[in-house]
Parts: C-alpha cells; structure tokens; sequence
C-alpha cells in the first residue's frame, strides 16, 4: 500500500511541477558541524510534546552520527523551552541564527510559537522545519520560502475527519477547539468540508476556549445545552486531559460524539489512562503500533530501550524532520539554504520515516501523506488506551488542490515583487 501510495503521489507532483531522477549526494565536504536549533514546550501542561519531541531529535542526531553524520559533518542539536509564548520563541531563535550560527530551525511547539517563528526565519531566510506546529495558515496565507511543514497540518486533519464522518449518521455539529491560530483553522476546515460532503449536516455552535484552560465545566454545559450528535474537539495535550476527565462525570461521551483530530498521543492517552472513554473517534500523524515494518519496530524499540516510554506521534513527526534534513542535504549535496529550496522546488522529496514514506509537497512545502483514524479503546498490555480499528484516509483526498498551491504561490509572488 505504501509504495503504490507513493507512487500515486508522485504522479500527482509530475502534474503539479517538473520532476526529475535526484541528484546523487556529493562527497564529504568539511568536517564542521551541522547545527540544528530546535525549540519546543517543555514545562506546563503542553510540556510533554516538547519533551518526547526533543528526545527524539537526540536519537535521531546520535543515529546519524553514529553512521557518519550528514556528509561526513557532524550534527549537533540545540534545544530551549519556549514556554508556548511566541515572544520567547522568537528570542530564542535569533539567538540560535545570529550567535549559535545554526544551519536549521526545528520545532516549535504550538501554531502560535510556529507563525512568529516562521517569520523570523522568513526575514533571516533561514529553514524552518516545522514538525510540531500544525496550523495551514503557515503554508497557506502565511507561506513564504523558507518554512517547511513535514507534520500533517489543520487543513489535512479535518479533511480526513469530514471524509470519515461524512459516511456516519452524525447531522447537528458543534465545534471546540483551542482559541488560537490551530483550532479556528481546524474547526474552519472541518466546517466546511463537512457541509460540502454532506449537504443536510446543521453546525449548532464553535466554542474556544483559552489554551491551557483550568476550568472546562462552562463549556461542557454549553455543549449539553446544545445538544449536537457530535463534536469536532481539536483540543491537544493536557488541555484535551483535562476536559476528557472534567467532562466524564455529566457523562457527555455517552450522548454525544465526539472526534478528536490528532488527540490519540501518548500525552493524552497515558495521563487519562482506563479512564478514557471508550470508542472516541481519534486521529494520529503516528500511532506507534502501525505500521508492522522493520523501520518502526526498531524505531519503536530504540525509543522505548533509551525513554520508558512509546513515541508519541510528535517524537515521530520530531524524528522525521531530522531525518528530512539530512535528505535534503544529501540531495542538494550543500547545506546552503537556497540550493537546498531550489532543489526541493524542482522536483518532490521522499524519505523514508517509522510511519512510512513521506514526500514533501514542493508547491507548498507541506507534507504529502495519509492521517490514521481510530477509535479508543482500553489496552491491558499497554495500560492505556490505544487505537482500533485504524484507518488511512488518503493523501490525495486531503491534501491542497493544484488550483489551492498555485493561489498560494501566486499570492506570495504578489507580496514579493
């Protein structure tokens, strides 16, 4: 299935942009180090994500060096914990380019953080990898040049939640998501894509909450009040742990469903524990016991022998992106950012990760490749709820259309004449 995806996929970038056999890496060059700044959120609530994310950029660093690093040059990580406040994020990555003289920027943790970063990286064209932010609107309305998206962003979220529920008996919808750029663009998405699908669905209200709310009860009785069939709940990390153990007592999961874009992380579902509803409608960038290949059984196996603990989908996407670089140097056979864009540009990336084959979109700089669906359900062996019954929605069902990247790019050729 994934070759012929992938395959598939590249036919697709064949319509959309020349395409070309890549080029063959060139010889070890100096022996100075290739320097990676990654940020993430490592204390509070959101803290977990930054934390598996960082641990996994460290195994995935020593692995490269222990193969002899990228091009012969070593690779050094650098990691500072941006407190989910966008104004830190971007101290601490003009720190990274102008005194550490990184070669990359990896991260961040939460849209907010990602936009200001991505926008610092634009005005010092700088590369930044984006495996932890997933708002569309940074390779949407707000791309430029020099950002990449190797996660699956808001905008493929929803699309693949809309396909799925578009085949249930789900009618009246509600939103509630986080009040910032992920959960407007999601809700926004899945909104649209639902009603588009299916003509007769009814939207019966949206709230959103600040992140990192402490007290979920008012918008759980506005929920109650409402009473839809279902609820699209783009809430992530401590803040979807909190809701799911405040909502549990008025025994909401029982009347009404609800789907949770990207909420089956190990973040989420190890801290709720047997607690956790049981047939939650979850999605994954990565769930850790798919796919049965060689490469995620060893990924899966080194992580857990070194952590204590399973990769969430953000160590992987974490993981992915180093890997992600090393592909586009090796390809470019430089590490100098424009080659590396230019060679992006003129024909698709692929590289291999633990959830299989990803190709980088060189319309858009986002990632081309399918999101995981499942429903919750309690695992004695894990001791935590994992999913079932997964399912793959496509790449080619949620990605942006050809017509969808040439406005893109249009609108930032416009905006840099």
């Amino acid at each position: 299935m994934k070759l012929k995806k992938l395959i598939h996929v590249l036919m697709i970038a064949l319509l959309m942009g020349a395409f070309a056999i890549p080029a063959m890496s060139g010889p070890a060059v100096a022996s100075d180090e290739i320097k990676i700044g990654t940020l993430f959120v490592m204390t509070g609530k959101l803290g977990g994500y930054g934390k598996s994310g960082w641990q996994a950029v460290q195994l995935a660093v020593d692995e490269i060096n222990a193969s002899g690093g990228i091009m012969g040059r070593k690779v050094v990580a650098f990691n500072e914990d941006t407190k989910a406040k966008p104004e830190i994020g971007v101290q601490i990555t003009k720190k990274y380019i102008l005194k550490e003289k990184v070669d990359f920027i990896l991260g961040p943790t939460a849209s907010s953080v990602g936009l200001a970063v991505s926008d610092v990286c634009r005005q010092y064209k700088k590369i930044m990898v984006s495996t932890q932010s997933a708002t569309d609107v940074m390779t949407g309305p707000q791309f430029h040049r020099y950002v990449f998206q190797v996660l699956s962003n808001a905008l493929q979220h929803a699309r693949s939640g809309a396909s799925l529920m578009a085949d249930l008996p789900y009618k009246k919808w509600m939103g509630l998501g986080p009040d910032y750029s992920y959960g407007h663009s999601s809700w926004d998405s899945f909104q649209k894509k639902i009603q588009e699908l299916r003509p007769d669905v009814t939207i019966v209200g949206a709230l959103f909450p600040k992140l990192m709310t402490a007290d979920y009860t008012p918008y759980i009785n506005k929920i109650i009040e409402a009473k839809p069939d279902a609820v699209w709940c783009p809430l992530w990390g401590g803040d979807a742990v909190t809701f799911i153990k405040q909502a549990l007592p008025f025994g909401v999961f029982d009347k009404i469903k609800f789907v949770f874009p990207v909420g089956a992380s190990m973040e989420v579902l190890v801290p709720v524990g047997k607690a956790m509803p049981e047939d939650i409608y979850m999605s994954a960038r990565y769930f850790f016991t798919s796919p049965n290949s060689p490469m995620n059984r060893k990924f899966v196996k080194d992580y857990y022998a070194r952590f204590k603990e399973y990769p969430s989908y953000m160590a992987e996407e974490s993981y992915a992106g180093v890997y992600f670089l090393k592909a586009a140097v090796e390809r470019a056979g430089t590490t100098d950012t424009e080659k590396i864009i230019d060679n992006i540009e003129k024909f698709p990336l692929a590289w291999e990760t633990p959830e299989g084959w990803k190709i980088m979109g060189p319309g858009d700089h986002l990632v081309i490749e399918d999101v995981v669906w499942g429903k919750t359900t309690y695992s004695e062996k894990y001791g935590f709820a994992i999913l079932k019954n997964l399912i793959s929605i496509q790449a080619e069902e949620i990605g942006r259309t050809p017509e969808e990247i040439k406005a893109i790019r249009d609108n930032y050729e416009k905006k840099n004449k």
